[in-house]
């Protein structure tokens, strides 16, 4: 990976070190409760909606860590296909379309949070709407690195996610 501003790594770091710790908590807590099950023969009855809890958090922040790599998945056919000229515009293009798309996502979460935020999870009595805030806040995170991966096509580096790899 190219060297990031100081910020960007220290954040993506702590998205790292969130998103293990998030994955081994789960694995402890689904493996306790396999173990409960086979030996002792009873249920942790809150481990289904932790572990959902868990994996949408994972999913959402997860998404910032591959936006910070450049390892989101691409079609990249037309790109390819395109002029090397015409190549930076459309890499471009294509990064301010997925803001656009962050941007939705994060104004839609939002609302999304204010609404559920009442209603209460069935077994952890946890409001609903912290498991889904975890949309407008991934999604704030990965706006963040492709708009860095943005900044830098305009300056007239290589994107993150080159066009022909």
């Amino acid at each position: 990976m190219r060297p990031e501003p100081i910020v960007l790594r220290v954040l993506g770091d702590a998205i790292d070190i969130a998103l293990v710790g998030l994955s081994l908590v789960l694995v402890v807590v689904m493996f306790t409760n396999v173990l409960a099950r086979g030996f002792l023969n009873i249920d942790i009855a809150w481990n289904t909606e932790f572990g959902e809890f868990c994996l949408v958090w994972a999913t959402f922040v997860g998404a910032a860590a591959a936006a910070r790599r450049g390892a989101h998945m691409r079609i990249s056919e037309l790109i390819e296909a395109a002029a090397p000229r015409t190549r930076r515009g459309l890499e471009l293009a294509t990064r301010l379309a997925v803001l656009i798309l962050l941007g939705l996502l994060i104004w839609r979460g939002l609302l999304i949070v204010e609404r559920t935020m009442t209603q209460e999870m069935s077994v952890l009595h946890w409001p609903v709407g912290l498991q889904y805030l975890a949309m407008p806040i991934g999604s704030l995170l990965t706006a963040i690195y492709v708009a860095y991966d943005a900044s830098l096509l305009l300056r007239g580096e290589t994107a993150l996610a080159p066009a022909v790899e």
